[in-house]
This record gives C-alpha cells, structure tokens and sequence, in this order.
C-alpha cells in the first residue's frame, strides 16, 4: 500500500459533503485509479422492465435567497459557506481550493464503485502511515490505525447535520450541474447521493484484525470478497469498528435529513 496514497473520506454523508470525510482518510489496501469510473450497468431479468429508482426532490431555496454564484466561480464562495458551519473549521487545512463542488460530486460517485479518482480528490492527503501488524507472518490491518482517523471523525461529529444537509440544499444547483457534467444529463445527483450513502450504510461488519496480502506492491484485503468490494466499503471496513459504527449513524442521521428535505426524520 502506497503510503503518499490518500484513501477516501470526510464524508459526512450529506451526499456532496459525504465524500470529504471518506477522502481524508489515509491510505489503506487496495490501490485506486486516477480516472472516473463510468456507471455499471445493471441486469434486468427478461420480460422484466427495470424499477425506476425512488426521486428525493431538493426544496427550492427561499425567495430572499442571493444568486449563487456560476459553477467556474464558485470554489471561494461555497468553501467559505463551508467553513462558516460551526465545528467546521479544522476543514481548512484539509481542503483543495480548486474545483471543490466537481470533486465532491466525482467522489460520492464512485464510492460504491470499485475505484475511486484519486487525482479528483477534495482533501488533501491526511499524515500518518498505514500500519500493518505481524507483516511477516500473519498481515493484519493493527487497530492503531484506528486512532488516525479520530480528528476527521471529530470533524464530522462536531457538524449538525441539519446545517450540514441546509447547506448542501443552498448549493443544490451546482452540485446538480457539476453531476451533469460527468455524463448524466437529466439523472438526479440528490437521487444519486441518497443512493451512496444507502450504500454505505449497508457496509456488512467483518471480523476484526482484518488479514491482508501483498501480491505485487500494495496491501490488499486477503478475502476476495472483501478485496472486490466498493472503494467505499474497503475504507469503512479499514477504519476500525468504533469508528465505522459512528460514522454510519452520522450518514443515517443525514440521510433521514435529505430525503425528508431537511426537517428530522420521525
């Protein structure tokens, strides 16, 4: 495992915002690739027309809201919206200035796929090494890699996710926008967003210390099941119990948010 590689997430789950978290965290097993992923393709049984997938509108703004600004323009404006949530502030010396709404959406939506864009990443790297125990006999991810992830972790937590997900609504269009632009015209990021973070959410436990291999250069996951899953589960099941099991609470709690368009969920 690359120890310059950053691995996946701020994420905090609003959708856009969940995939911050999920950047932060540093490197782990399994190599990413550098390029978009396209959309998989599902099977649909013959003689069977394919579900349409729910639709979560996003509220319109209030009429007294300001023009947002267009999407070429707006890394200063939206980063400075950001950082005003209160708990946000360590957020500043984690995140790329440039293009930051493009690569929130490009990285919440490779999540559940296999590969991440690592080059369109919104955090910069995190410090700290990916620590295995027993490398020469029995490889296993060690729990201290656990503590790593605590400051992000920290982050998250300290963001009320109904500022979070307001905020997440205020830049909607944008978000919308820049979803378009990889390749998805007329399709939902909002629908997109909710879809990821059910995904997340669903990440079965494993039985922990993990074991690892080392085929080639990086670490991976030594069961194939895990090793082939999504770049989203890879990293929940790399950051320690405890810690996933808060985080998916904070992504339940967003998520409960989002669909019912910002007020709390009963």
């Amino acid at each position: 495992m690359s120890a310059t590689r950053w691995g996946l997430i701020l994420a905090a789950g609003i959708g856009a915002l969940a995939a911050v978290w999920f950047l932060w965290l540093s490197p782990g097993p399994a190599a990413v690739s550098a390029a978009a992923v396209p959309s998989a393709v599902e099977a649909v049984p013959e003689g069977l027309a394919p579900l349409a997938p729910p639709d979560y509108p996003v509220p319109p703004p209030p009429a007294s809201a300001a023009a947002l600004p267009d999407l070429d323009s707006s890394d200063d404006a939206f980063r400075g919206a950001l950082l005003a949530m209160p708990g946000a502030g360590p957020l500043e010396a984690m995140l790329i200035r440039e293009l930051l709404i493009r690569r929130i959406v490009v990285t919440i939506d490779n999540l559940p796929r296999e590969r991440v864009a690592l080059k369109l990443r919104p955090l910069n790297a995190a410090p700290g090494a990916f620590v295995v125990d027993d490398v020469d006999t029995r490889p296993t991810i060690s729990p201290s890699n656990a503590s790593r992830y605590g400051a992000a972790l920290a982050v998250l937590q300290a963001i009320d996710e109904q500022t979070l997900v307001a905020l997440y609504f205020r830049w909607y269009p944008l978000f919308q926008k820049a979803y378009g632009e990889l390749g998805y015209p007329g399709a939902s990021f909002n629908n997109r967003v909710v879809a990821v973070l059910d995904h997340l959410i669903g990440t079965p436990d494993v039985t922990e210390p993990i074991a690892l291999v080392k085929p080639k250069v990086y670490w991976e996951y030594a069961d194939p099941a895990l090793e082939s899953a999504s770049s989203g589960r890879r990293l929940l099941w790399r950051i320690g119990a405890d810690n996933r099991e808060a985080l998916v609470a904070k992504l339940i709690a967003i998520r409960g948010r989002i669909v019912t368009g910002g007020v709390a969920a009963p």
